[in-house]
């Protein structure tokens, strides 16, 4: 598998950029870039976010193996599986489908009774979310409100930034959301690299090697 240099050199090439324009573009100097994509130093969370939203990949793009077929299929078992995260948080967040250079990214989201996302999604991109399960409450930051049902679609643009919490103190809240990438939390993109990870409060952000 190619390492993280090799694929955000990739990611350049294939949009025939070059270290300068993308210096330009993401206020990042050319020397770092450039021993950035020979591997020769770390990349802070933050400035490995930053390239991935002006690429337009999702971060678990730096870290996955060729795609093997142009269609992705996610099973149910797989799906069924990630639900057991929702044990060691508020909320889990399954990707999918991961395609590098992806223009969507399809999110299954579980909501323990009677609690929200720890965080709004800082992302300002169209939104389309339907409830699978349960009953919901979309927030924005400005304080809006909307109640949601089962069957019940939203579609939207996240500005002001929103989040999810369950309405039901009984019953889990199962969505699905398709947006544009980027969305992973991250402190989770440890986890997130496997395509499931639990949403956490934010901490301190570690440097990925």
């Amino acid at each position: 598998m190619p390492n993280l240099g090799a694929r955000i050199r990739e990611l350049r090439q294939s949009r025939n950029l070059t270290l300068e324009q993308v210096a330009s573009d993401t206020g990042l100097s050319v020397s770092f870039l450039s021993m950035l994509e020979r591997d020769k130093v770390s990349v802070s969370v933050d400035n490995l976010e930053r390239l991935a939203r002006y690429y337009e990949v999702h971060m678990v793009h730096f870290f996955s193996g060729p795609e093997e077929s142009p269609v992705m299929v996610t099973r149910r078992s797989d799906i069924l599986a990630s639900m057991n995260n929702i044990g060691r948080g508020p909320a889990s967040v399954t990707l999918l489908a991961n395609r590098p250079n992806a223009r969507i990214e399809p999110l299954l989201v579980h909501i323990a009774p009677g609690q929200e996302e720890p965080h709004f999604r800082k992302h300002e991109a169209d939104t389309l979310a339907y409830i699978l399960e349960g009953k919901a409450r979309l927030i924005s930051e400005a304080g809006e409100e909307f109640e949601l049902e089962q069957g019940d679609i939203a579609y939207y643009v996240n500005l002001p930034h929103r989040r999810f919490a369950n309405a039901s103190k009984g019953k889990r809240l199962t969505l699905i959301v398709i947006t544009a990438p980027p969305t992973s939390s991250l402190d989770d993109l440890i986890e997130a690299r496997q395509g499931s990870w639990v949403m956490k409060v934010k901490g301190q952000e570690s440097a990925v090697r």
